[in-house]
């Protein structure tokens, strides 16, 4: 095992990306963190390396020379219509994975969502539930899927339901089975990089006792 880690993250400019981001960057256990997407985030930081990519036509030496890959992509059917959250969810993030693969990447941390289910008959948890079995399948030294229910963070995009429900969730469900605050997720990967969990896949009520098992 690697003593310090070199980090590739793909979603960094989306709310739970950058949570990830902010603790890795501040991580003594982290070594570097390349991040790509479509645009620059405002961050100067020495560990930091940040890639502009086409996710159409990603470079095949993006992935060299890293230990591990998180990938917090995500959009929804309402932001970018049928086809774009196809390519956003799917395509874009098994390219991603392809490429981590073949560059040797050793663990690969997906966030999926609650309810991910290949034989789904909605959409959006059948796309989550096929990426997932196709990434825990392509071989990874250590791979590790996120389900997280409704994430608690204030996003910059407008998502009308999670803006009526994150209140009621905050204060009510204390056992966290249908919410989770993004933070814990990005604790959880940061933590799991260094310490292996027994499963592949870890649903929102196992990411929260994780959590809170964490010293900050």
């Amino acid at each position: 095992m690697a003593s310090k880690f070199k980090v590739i993250l793909a979603g960094a400019t989306g709310a739970t990306g950058k949570l990830v981001l902010n603790r890795l960057l501040n991580s003594e256990d982290i070594e570097k963190v390349t991040t790509i997407g479509r645009r620059k985030l405002e961050i100067d930081n020495p560990k930091l390396e940040q890639r502009i990519v086409n996710f159409d036509e990603l470079p095949d030496d993006l992935c060299a020379e890293h230990d591990v890959a998180i990938c917090t992509l995500g959009t929804t059917r309402a932001k970018s219509g049928k086809e774009g959250f196809i390519k956003v969810d799917k395509t874009y993030i098994l390219a991603f994975a392809e490429k981590c693969k073949e560059a040797g990447v050793n663990q690969f941390h997906l966030m999926s969502s609650q309810g991910a289910n290949a034989d789904s008959m909605f959409l959006y948890t059948q796309i989550k539930g096929e990426v997932d079995k196709t990434v825990l399948g392509m071989g990874f030294e250590h791979a590790v899927v996120y389900r997280p229910a409704v994430l608690l963070v204030e996003r910059e995009e407008f998502r009308s339901l999670e803006v009526l429900v994150r209140p009621l969730l905050g204060a009510l469900d204390f056992r966290r089975n249908w919410s989770i605050k993004s933070d814990d997720v990005a604790k959880v990967m940061l933590h799991n990089i260094k310490s292996f969990p027994e499963k592949d896949i870890l649903t929102n009520t196992e990411i929260y006792a994780i959590a809170k098992s964490i010293a900050d």
